[in-house]
């Protein structure tokens, strides 16, 4: 049941419903796309963003701590996927942090701006940084993962304020950048000493309370073998003959199915919410010419992990090196495997307080929560893990994002608020209610 003061900001929500829509289409419309590679964002929307997000925090009271990570700089450990080399300037953090008035506990929230890349505009009907409003939708890269998430946190605590409700907990509003490929953003924030009792992030988890999340280590495969000319009979290998590397190449696929296949049948890849541990191949190349036997192979592959496991590289390593074991021009020419830094995997226990209030703040909106797992990570993993703070996420339906047409239905843009500010002052408490 709700108090005279939680339905005040409710209604507070309903009636301001234009002025989420109105923000969440202004925060889509900036052109924030996670660099790839070695680039460096380019332009001025990130900051842009950033000054937008950070004038309504100073606004609400909020002080305000503005910096760029430095990669290189980050405390680097096993699980942390710092990528020390990549530049992340010109994507600011803000923090913005409200104390209470009283002894309440402590809140981050916590929501990351950048986004992937449109793809394809010809795929899109809405163009991807139009952010236009049609039936009941607002469509844009970003729309759903996560601005839409952003824009219904502030909207929270903009209500919250408007309702002249005072909390005696600390607030404090972390918003990032990378998340979608280091999540170096938030590891920034929880190296810089941001701490609280317990963190929410309106990532898109379907109006469902988001616990747990699987790790992931990505890297590729080179496979070898000895040019010649495919018109030709070869002689064999040992007496000068050509190899062709991507006959070679499916031997190590096959292992790489076989390998998911252990994994899932293995007892201790069990979980009470995520999947077993696999491994995908998601890019293959090789050969130049159509008449040359092709020389080498490159396999790129995504593994992902639940939280437990920590020798992903391992596994992968040995069942190569295994499968090398078994060809006689592969034990020779063994394939060479690199891998990037793998991002540690991350869970909070069904009974912490905050998780209680998720569910709580949810079936009072009128939903049917339930506790889910995601099959990728999110910045959760850095508070649950480095900054050791529990970590829970609200948020809408994810089935559209990183599609074309992106999208985020209005009606849950509103009910995220509402659980969001609901979370807010309960966890935080009301001061004198």
């Amino acid at each position: 049941m709700l108090t005279q003061h939680e339905r005040r900001v409710m209604d507070l929500i309903d009636e301001s419903r234009a002025d989420l829509v109105s923000y969440t289409q202004e925060l889509v419309r900036f052109k924030t796309v996670t660099p790839q590679g070695d680039r460096p964002a380019e332009g001025d929307d990130y900051r842009a963003l950033q000054t937008s997000i950070g004038e309504m925090l100073s606004g609400m009271g909020f002080e305000l701590d503005t910096w760029e990570a430095e990669a290189a700089e980050l405390e680097r450990f096993p699980g942390s996927g710092i990528e020390p080399d990549r530049d992340l300037s010109n994507m600011p953090i803000v923090v913005g942090t409200r104390k209470g008035s009283g002894d309440g506990r402590s809140l981050i929230l916590n929501g990351h701006y950048d986004v992937v890349p449109p793809g394809l505009i010809e795929n899109w009907r809405h163009h991807p940084f139009g952010a236009e409003a049609d039936g009941g939708r607002i469509y844009g890269r970003g729309a759903n993962d996560m601005k839409g998430g952003i824009a219904a946190m502030l909207h929270a605590l903009r209500c919250i304020q408007k309702a002249g409700i005072r909390l005696a907990g600390d607030v404090v509003v972390q918003t990032v950048p990378d998340e979608e490929s280091t999540c170096m953003g938030t590891l920034s924030c929880c190296q810089r000493g941001y701490r609280a009792d317990a963190a929410l992030i309106p990532e898109p988890t379907g109006m469902d309370v988001l616990v747990a999340m699987r790790g992931s280590l990505y890297g590729e495969i080179t496979v070898f073998g000895r040019a010649g000319h495919a018109e030709m009979a070869q002689p064999h290998w040992t007496e000068g003959g050509a190899v062709n590397a991507i006959s070679k190449a499916v031997k190590l696929l096959q292992g790489l199915e076989s390998l998911a296949e252990e994994w899932r049948l293995r007892s201790d890849k069990r979980h009470r919410y995520l999947d077993p541990d696999t491994i995908v191949p998601t890019v293959i190349q090789g050969g130049e010419w159509a008449v040359t036997i092709p020389e080498q192979v490159k396999i790129s592959f995504g593994s992902m992990f639940i939280p437990s496991t920590r020798d992903a590289r391992e596994a992968i390593e040995a069942k190569l090196t295994g499968i090398a074991a078994t060809d006689p021009w592969m034990r020779v020419h063994p394939p060479k495997l690199e891998t990037g830094e793998w991002l540690y995997g991350a869970e909070v226990g069904d009974d912490e307080p905050i998780v209680h209030i998720g569910l709580r703040v949810l079936a009072d909106l009128g939903r049917e929560p339930k506790l889910i797992g995601y099959g990728t990570l999110t910045d959760a993993i850095h508070l649950i893990n480095y900054a050791q703070i529990p970590t829970i996420s609200i948020g809408p339906s994810g089935l559209t994002a990183h599609m074309a047409d992106e999208y985020v239905e209005v009606d849950e843009l509103v009910d995220t608020a509402k659980a969001i500010a609901l979370a807010t002052m309960r966890w935080c408490e009301v001061q004198g209610d």
